[in-house]
């Protein structure tokens, strides 16, 4: 089998574009596929020989891309967190939320009176079952 330096090369620029996306929590999950296809690519590319040190590098790369992709999905989940520890994401408590929900149904009252009361001027034929 001849030697494909090519995929080393792949294996490489996949590695450091799951690296790149692998420290944002919302691009964790690609940076992970990524860096696991990458080092497949890697290990394939170490086998068919060539360029061997693009393929170690590549390999190292992935690996080291879903390395950082795990931790923060982990630390986004929140393992490690202890309970007493504030969280990433801010809960209201039930009156802050209560106090939300009010002000967002005063803010919104007239126009649904408004639609109500076009709606009850159309009369029952207006009112059509939805097809939902």
């Amino acid at each position: 089998m001849a030697p494909r330096p090519r995929l080393a090369w792949a294996a490489l620029g996949f590695g450091l574009a799951a690296l790149a996306s692998a420290w944002n929590p919302a691009a964790a999950p690609f940076g992970l596929a990524v860096g696991l296809g990458s080092a497949l690519l890697a290990v394939r590319a170490l086998r068919a020989g060539g360029r061997r040190w693009a393929g170690w590098l590549g390999l190292a790369t992935s690996l080291a891309a879903v390395g950082v992709a795990l931790t923060v999905l982990a630390l986004t989940a929140g393992i490690g967190r202890q309970p007493s520890e504030t969280s990433l994401v801010p809960q209201p408590s039930p009156e802050e939320a209560a106090r939300a929900l009010d002000d967002a149904a005063a803010r919104s009252r007239a126009a649904r009176e408004r639609a109500a009361r076009e709606l009850d001027q159309l009369g029952p034929e207006g009112r059509k079952p939805s097809s939902n």
